[in-house]
């Protein structure tokens, strides 16, 4: 465990951390044409942000400047631009690719070019309907669900070591990775819940995903409750908390993924419905590649961190209980 001490583990998984978000908030999200017309139909949206290719350059018809574009499917489409210099001013030549608003007009058939955002971007990342630019929030409440999952498995692999081995260092250990458990489960908690304001309208709406998470809490602020209140003998206090965080993660896998499978959900994956990320159909689920991609980089970066708290958190208890005898 000493490379998670050292200061250059530190140093590399600050940076890592620190392009991972830049680049989940920074990437522009990024439909095509018929992202454009369904949000148009749907009276949603007057425009939608779309990447596109500059076929030809700007050429004038019956009094209009206009462009031939293509999306990221390849459909071309004739569109219209504001202004004149507002393909020069950007920068954008034929063959370049551009992020920019996107307005369709159901009367004329015609789409219209507004401002542009990008560019030539590195990446994008697909524009999901419903979400849009909330997609990204994919990128940490997703990977904080995942690592708050793990950090419970770990504690509970150390309980059952500690009444196997009845070595005080599992027990420390168990108590550090749940700690870290509860955090994620909290993070994870509080990113759905801005989440659900912007796409439901309130920060809590008793999904049986929610309902079955608040209670996972509460499971587990429990356990330290408990810890806190015992007045036995350390070696029975860890003993019993041992038994209870086994019998508490019992519940984990039930509340994390079979309850919000099972029931009507507004999240994705439940009452049958096939998650974005994970799902048991044989049937892939369209997934953007470069979304996909950037959150198992993030899964992997919040399990370093949670290894580098359950790491730190240990030592912190160890040398309370020096301190202590």
């Amino acid at each position: 465990m000493k490379i998670f001490r050292s200061y250059l583990f530190l140093f590399a998984l600050a940076v890592a951390m620190t392009v991972s978000v830049y680049l989940s908030l920074a990437t522009p999200v990024a439909g095509n044409f018929g992202d454009v017309v369904t949000f148009k139909m749907n009276g949603t949206a007057n425009s939608t942000p779309a990447l596109l290719r500059l076929d030809r350059s700007a050429f004038d018809t019956l009094g209009s400047l206009h462009i031939i574009a293509s999306d990221r499917y390849g459909t071309r489409q004739l569109v219209r631009l504001v202004s004149q210099t507002q393909i020069s001013d950007a920068g954008v030549k034929p063959g370049h690719s551009f992020v920019a608003l996107v307005e369709y007009i159901p009367a004329e058939k015609m789409f219209v070019l507004g401002p542009i955002e990008r560019v030539d971007p590195i990446m994008t990342f697909d524009f999901i309907p419903g979400l849009g630019e909330l997609g990204r929030n994919m990128l940490f409440h997703v990977p904080m669900s995942m690592t708050a999952f793990l950090a419970f498995l770990v504690g509970t692999i150390y309980s059952i070591m500690y009444l196997i081995r009845k070595r005080p260092s599992d027990d420390r250990s168990a108590r550090a990775a749940s700690a870290a458990g509860l955090l994620f489960t909290l993070l994870a908690t509080i990113t759905g819940s801005i989440w659900a304001r912007f796409s439901w309208g309130t920060f809590w709406n008793w999904d049986p995903r929610e309902v079955s998470i608040f209670i996972l809490l509460l499971i587990y602020v429990a356990y330290f409750i408990l810890r806190s209140l015992l007045e036995e003998s350390e070696e029975k206090k860890a003993r019993i908390a041992a038994v209870y965080n086994i019998v508490a993660f019992v519940s984990v896998p039930f509340l994390m993924f079979v309850v919000p499978r099972i029931k009507q959900s507004l999240h994705p994956g439940g009452g049958g419905s096939e998650a974005p990320i994970i799902n048991t159909s044989s049937t892939p689920v369209h997934t953007d590649p470069a979304l996909l991609n950037l959150h198992w980089i993030m899964v992997i970066l919040f399990v370093l961190l949670f290894v580098w708290m359950k790491d730190l958190y240990t030592r912190i208890l160890t040398l309370e209980e020096r301190t202590e005898n």
